[in-house]
């Protein structure tokens, strides 16, 4: 579908296979003293996503809370993607499946790297008027490489810099 962070650019495009739902968006950003490293950085991530999904269906999108898990690159991008959908009349239909894993984690930089394979064949993007597709619906997966940087700043866990892949990446 759409990452409605507009996948089609630079080395920013998204998909993945199902597994892990997004965290809720009324949860707090992970701090560092609660969870485990890895899970902190996914906890960072899923909010991130969770957020950005629930403002995919709407042409007025509140990104207020993104900066709870998100900063940077990685929040211009989401605010970006949601952005420019919404100009153009389109948001979502369904949601996208995730499948995150910290593939690496540096302690002396507070840093942990964050894999996904976004399957986005059921987030579908369609014009906010009509309910129609902009696309004909996929009568194959569709799923993108995500890679992302979570950093603890001293008080809590964020998202701060994200790549998604061309489509079939993963």
């Amino acid at each position: 579908m759409l990452m409605m962070i507009t996948l089609g650019g630079c080395a920013l495009m998204s998909e993945n296979e199902p597994s892990a739902s997004p965290a809720p968006s009324g949860n707090p950003s992970p701090s560092k003293s609660t969870l485990s490293t890895e899970d902190a950085a996914l906890e960072a991530y899923e909010g991130m996503w969770s957020i950005v999904v629930e403002n995919s269906h709407t042409t007025e999108p509140d990104v207020t809370d993104l900066d709870r898990f998100a900063k940077g690159e990685a929040l211009e991008l989401a605010k970006h993607g949601l952005g420019a959908e919404s100009g153009e009349n389109v948001i979502a239909r369904g949601e996208p499946e995730f499948s995150p894993e910290v593939t690496s984690v540096d302690e002396k930089n507070d840093s942990a790297e964050i894999k996904d394979c976004l399957d986005s064949t059921n987030w579908l993007r369609e014009d906010a008027d009509t309910g129609e597709l902009i696309e004909e619906e996929p009568t194959s997966p569709i799923r993108r490489t995500v890679e992302a940087t979570a950093d603890y700043d001293g008080l809590t866990w964020r998202i701060s810099q994200l790549r998604i892949f061309e489509q079939g990446s993963c």
